[in-house]
């Protein structure tokens, strides 16, 4: 029997009733906390107590969460995404508590361009892509997107927000003008001839747990909040195996990844949302909060919690963290992000005694 959980829900809004509902069907407690209401604590480096505490406005006084008492981090995290992020790695990284998100990959899915870098280090097919801060040479820069027409990509935004399609020349140019002299980041891409057509998939974990193919109808994005319809489908092996390689390469083991697949049957990651919408829900009647929850059961369940830790991580502070891990792990069991308490700069010995006390502190 599938051990229960009690979730920390990391929400800049409500949480969605269908995860609410799937944790609960399967008798998993959860706790909901805006990061805004968060403060978090970092030590000195000599005592190495980070911690985290809730400071609802109506506490006199902020109160701590453990990090033994949860198993698991479920994010969903819109506005104010650099401050939700920075309260995402400080339970993840600092105090040890398993999320499929990470605060990193979140950030980098905010940034289409960042996106796109990501999935082209990984050898993930992508269009075309240019980006200048000051396009002085408008013509050489559509050229390397394969010419007009070409699409155009606030760095920011989402459900279609920010994209424009640059037909004519004198459309281009005084476009790239006109961002330029508003200072406003922006991408030039390739455009894939898909029929306005692109899909979106949920990715949890090493598989697929829904696909939509969704179709504009007002213009060539498909974005349903515009107005575009979509239907559910199934995507080829290969098709699949591309959206799971994709959101891992942005550290995501739960995202939304939208490709689309030109009329010669090529496919192309457009994008990876790592707080996808549930229109996808509504249209195609599977609830993927179900699959999530079975991720995170059989990744707590595994041991196997503390994958999604940054690469820098294992180099910097995160090779001092994981030596210490091990220098305690005859009385601490990280994999399950059972600490929010560890020191990082003691001998084996006295990281062990330095432990036990600490824990006969706090339960006499």
């Amino acid at each position: 029997m599938a051990k229960k959980l009690n979730v920390l829900i990391l929400c800049t809004g409500q949480p969605s009733r269908r995860m609410i509902r799937s944790l609960e069907a399967k008798g998993h407690t959860y706790e909901v906390y805006n990061p805004q209401d968060l403060y978090l604590t970092i030590s000195d480096g000599e005592s190495g107590f980070d911690r985290i505490y809730h400071a609802d406005p109506n506490f006199e006084e902020p109160v701590r969460l453990k990090a033994k008492n949860y198993d698991v981090v479920i994010s969903r995290l819109g506005d104010g995404l650099s401050h939700s992020t920075t309260i995402l790695r400080h339970l993840t990284e600092n105090l040890g508590i398993y999320c499929p998100q990470d605060a990193d990959g979140l950030e980098t899915a905010s940034n289409k361009l960042k996106t796109t870098q990501r999935l082209a280090m990984n050898g993930l097919p992508v269009p075309l892509t240019a980006y200048a801060a000051n396009p002085r040479h408008p013509e050489f820069l559509i050229k390397k997107v394969g010419g007009l027409p070409a699409i155009g990509k606030l760095l920011k935004g989402s459900q279609g927000r920010g994209v424009f399609i640059l037909e004519t020349p004198i459309a281009a140019n005084t476009s790239l003008e006109s961002f330029s002299k508003l200072a406003a980041n922006f991408k030039l891409q390739q455009f894939i001839d898909a029929g306005g057509k692109d899909i979106r998939a949920i990715v949890a974990g090493d598989r697929v747990a829904v696909a939509m193919e969704r179709q504009g109808k007002k213009d060539f994005r498909a974005n349903v909040s515009l107005g575009g319809s979509g239907k559910l489908v199934t995507l080829s092996k290969e098709d699949q195996a591309i959206c799971v390689k994709a959101s891992k390469a942005l550290g995501l083991e739960f995202s939304g990844v939208d490709i689309m697949k030109d009329k010669k049957g090529n496919t192309y990651v457009i994008e990876v949302n790592g707080n996808p919408g549930t229109k996808i829900i509504d249209i195609t009647g599977h609830n993927y909060f179900a699959d999530l929850v079975a991720l995170v059961e059989a990744k707590v369940s595994s041991g196997k919690v503390n994958a999604n830790r940054s690469p820098e991580d294992k180099d910097t502070g995160g090779g001092i963290i994981n030596s210490v891990f091990k220098a305690v792990s005859g009385v601490l069991n990280p994999q399950k992000g059972n600490t929010d308490d560890y020191p990082l700069t003691k001998t084996d010995r006295e990281a062990r005694e330095a432990w036990r006390k600490s824990q006969e502190d706090e339960n006499s």
